[in-house]
């Protein structure tokens, strides 16, 4: 970088900030390390109404992670953002059937209703899903609402109507 546009940001620091020179100078390099990787930078404009503060910083998570599908559409279902959630499936992935029963488990758990409600659109049948033992987790699981069997065994009253 130029000389010259290094001294000008740094000036510009110290009139925006009231910062030191010294500090000016530290705050630059920062930046500096920070826009070598601009991959991993995602702008967020407060104010604006059609920004998400917490889909910009789940948005970023998913960037900068580096981990699988799985793991991403896991961690979307924690966020409860069954929005981001939709995208893996219609981005056209193929899912291992084991990767979505554990997904389903977790949402089953966790009360996540959207959730479930987009893997059953998506592939999972409920007569395959579930199986005695997965019942019997679901039953004794410390997580989640206390009642989540009774969900289930509702849902599957209806499957076999």
């Amino acid at each position: 970088m130029a000389h010259e546009i290094r001294e000008q940001l740094i000036q510009t620091i110290i009139k925006t900030f009231g910062y030191t020179r010294k500090q000016a100078e530290n705050l630059f390099i920062e930046l500096m390390l920070c826009v070598k990787r601009k991959d991993l930078i995602t702008v967020f404009r407060m104010g604006e109404e059609s920004q998400d503060i917490d889909l910009a910083i789940l948005t970023a998570l998913l960037r900068s992670q580096g981990s699988s599908q799985i793991d991403q559409l896991m961690l979307a279902l924690h966020w409860n953002r069954v929005d981001i959630a939709r995208n893996y499936f219609y981005h056209g992935h193929q899912w291992v059937e084991d990767e979505l029963y554990q997904i389903m488990m977790s949402a089953l758990i966790h009360d996540k209703v959207e959730f479930v409600q987009l893997l059953l659109e998506n592939g999972i049948y409920m007569q395959k899903f579930l199986t005695i033992s997965r019942l019997e987790e679901l039953y004794n699981t410390k997580e989640g609402p206390p009642n989540t069997i009774h969900f289930v065994m509702k849902d599957i009253r209806k499957l076999r109507k």
